[in-house]
């Protein structure tokens, strides 16, 4: 019985490191995780939070409060013109966080507790750093007040939304949800299908017909996009129903899913090209997509990440198709929706060409 069951063993062990899939998702997936959100929640205490402010006061008061606020380390500071519109500054700039310094700063300061100055904090109430910057800013502000005013109430703190009143976290989330889903069904299916075709003898057959490899590109990028129309009415009709959520689908954000569908979809075929065996294309996507999904901002905002993670993500084409699709459908920031959007558009014409130009139907 116990050779038996030792003969069974090895078998079973034989076929699992035979099988690449199997290695991967036991193994390498866990692994692939682990450094992720490592990375990402490893450095969250060391985290810089960027915040803009308008200092309309322009005293050396106001400037201290500002250097007070960079020597906590947690705040990158940016500092923006007094005499431009905050609200058209914050909108043209997509921004999460702002803060104003109004003229008579440094004279409520200096006063004894005879007067009072409030600052206006806005925030972006569906990102995670809303509650850290918010924290820091009032820790500074009480700080000031206990140090400089004596212990009495002088600095005080407005907080306001950036985002207009019937948005929230959901209507937030729904755009990385939407540019995630377009990744991962395009790039699976599009690895799937050239791989099983390839290995099968139907691309062999292909070439004793006019039909071309630009044709079935086109052919398969077409199909994705109805695939893709679907998943986004599904997430909406979700969205709507269960949560109320509230986005403007618009031209730009129509134009987002085209294109976005589009580059994903080039990026599986080219992808498929070095893959040679049928089991492991899920593999070779999933080794792709994962990590682009949890470091492209579909779930984390960027500025919550270590700063080599921020930079790292910018070299991703998921976090332009989640920027642009947050932009057009629930910033209304049109300028920096389109930018994401010519991006978007030149990464899928360029990836078109290049899968176009390696994929081969002729076995190698």
């Amino acid at each position: 019985m116990v050779n038996r069951i030792l003969v069974d063993f090895k078998a079973t062990a034989r076929m699992f490191f035979r099988s690449k899939s199997a290695i991967f998702w036991t193994l390498a997936f866990p692994i692939i995780l682990m450094v992720i959100f490592g990375a990402i929640f490893s450095g969250l205490g060391e985290a810089t939070y960027s915040l803009y402010i308008q200092d309309k006061d322009g005293t050396q008061t106001s400037q201290q409060f500002i250097e007070a606020l960079k020597q906590t380390g947690a705040l990158n500071v940016v500092m923006v013109d007094p005499n431009i519109d905050a609200d058209q500054y914050i909108k043209d700039n997509s921004l999460t966080t702002f803060m104003i310094i109004p003229l008579g700063f440094q004279e409520a300061v200096i006063s004894g507790g005879t007067q009072n100055v409030t600052l206006d904090l806005r925030l972006d109430q569906t990102s995670t750093s809303a509650g850290v910057v918010s924290g820091i800013v009032g820790s500074v502000a009480e700080a000031w007040n206990l140090q400089i005013a004596h212990a009495v109430p002088t600095i005080f703190i407005h907080v306001g939304g950036i985002i207009s009143d019937g948005f929230n976290f959901i209507d937030f989330f729904l755009p990385g949800v939407i540019g995630l889903t377009i990744m991962t069904s395009a790039v699976n299916y599009m690895v799937s299908i050239n791989t099983r075709y390839r290995n099968a003898g139907m691309f062999a057959k292909f070439t004793t017909t006019p039909f071309k490899r630009i044709d079935f590109l086109l052919s398969r990028m077409l199909w994705q996009l109805v695939v893709t129309a679907m998943s986004v009415a599904a997430i909406l009709l979700v969205g709507v129903g269960l949560f109320g959520v509230n986005v403007n689908l618009d031209a730009i954000s129509i134009l987002l899913l085209i294109f976005g569908s589009v580059l994903f979809s080039a990026m599986g075929m080219a992808m498929a090209r070095f893959i040679k065996e049928e089991e492991t294309a899920e593999t070779a996507a999933a080794a792709v997509t994962f990590p682009m999904m949890f470091l492209a901002g579909s779930f984390f905002p960027l500025e919550s990440m270590p700063s080599y993670l921020q930079t790292f993500a910018q070299v991703l084409p998921l976090t332009y198709l989640n920027d642009g699709l947050r932009d057009s459908m629930i910033y209304g920031n049109y300028e920096s929706a389109l930018f994401n959007l010519g991006v978007v558009a030149v990464i899928a014409v360029v990836l078109m060409v290049f899968a176009v130009a390696v994929t081969r139907w002729k076995t190698d």
